[in-house]
């Protein structure tokens, strides 16, 4: 068990490693060709070719430990598990923000946007949800979760994922040089210094995401099949902090205004303290199995 816990946390790390190298090493030609003349281009390139080839390395992984794409999670008779999620992961968080709204930790803005503004705002909000919940769950939920029940047990593989899963919302950088400056290390300086921040990061913020992880992967274990699930309750969560963050600000003059963190004015204290009691109340609701790798009924 050691061994492969131990396992469970280096080989993320390594590919992560592996991830960014190559993320840099692809970026850098391609930024110089283009001819731009701001490095926040490179910035970009690193960061999206990055996330491409963290789900294209799920497939030799899989491979080396003879998992097929059915452990991802994904059945299509559970598709409309994913509008069903949706609403649950919007209820779950619009209830937080209506907390946050009635104990006047955010207020509404002065001036909403017209019919046409919200209607986009919505669209926009949803394709967010669903890009952001589709990478982030078939990654953690589905590839990361699988790999790590091969090494060990359900309960660190839960932990684990969620863990890396609140880590990697903190990997970025704002770094920059001069145009001039710009050389072969350039984009290593970028790709690299984004994981430096993971050590700065807001505790309350982390928390939050680490719980969030820990609901959605103890979910998926109560529901091997049911990553549609997972996938829409994320989307839904996405969707309420975007439109939240529009329609709403944080109020700097509540005495309450620290249990909301400076991450994003959204989720932190309040969101942990709501998510760990819904956590509990899914456990619950499954306590007469004796192992959470038994799906319900």
């Amino acid at each position: 068990m050691g061994i492969g816990v131990l396992l469970a946390f280096a080989g993320p790390v390594l590919f992560l490693m592996i991830t960014a190298i190559l993320s840099a090493l692809i970026a850098y030609p391609i930024f110089l060709f283009s001819g731009a003349e701001d490095i926040s281009l490179l910035r970009s390139l690193i960061s999206r070719i990055g996330q491409g080839l963290l789900l294209l390395g799920i497939y030799p992984l899989f491979k080396s430990l003879s998992l097929q794409f059915k452990d991802l999670g994904y059945r299509r008779h559970e598709g409309l598990s994913l509008p069903r999620g949706f609403g649950l992961g919007a209820l779950m968080l619009g209830l937080h923000v209506a907390l946050l709204l009635s104990l006047q930790i955010r207020l509404p803005t002065g001036n909403p946007p017209s019919f046409d503004g919200l209607a986009l705002l919505f669209l926009q909000s949803l394709a967010t949800g669903l890009g952001v919940a589709l990478l982030e769950e078939t990654l953690f939920r589905g590839a990361l979760l699988a790999i790590i029940l091969r090494l060990t047990g359900p309960v660190f593989a839960v932990t684990i994922s969620a863990f890396f899963y609140a880590g990697l919302h903190f990997i970025g950088t704002k770094w920059t040089t001069d145009l001039s400056n710009v050389g072969w290390d350039t984009p290593f300086r970028i790709a690299f210094d984004g994981f430096s921040h993971v050590t700065t990061a807001p505790f309350d913020a982390f928390m939050a995401l680490f719980i969030a992880g820990l609901f959605l992967g103890t979910l998926r274990l109560l529901r091997p099949e049911g990553l549609f699930l997972c996938l829409g309750i994320h989307a839904g969560w996405v969707f309420v902090i975007k439109i939240s963050k529009v329609l709403s600000y944080p109020n700097a003059h509540s005495p309450l205004v620290g249990w909301i963190s400076a991450y994003d004015y959204v989720i932190g204290s309040f969101s942990c303290l709501w998510l760990s009691l819904l956590l509990a109340l899914l456990i619950i609701r499954h306590r007469r199995y004796t192992s959470l790798s038994l799906p319900p009924p």
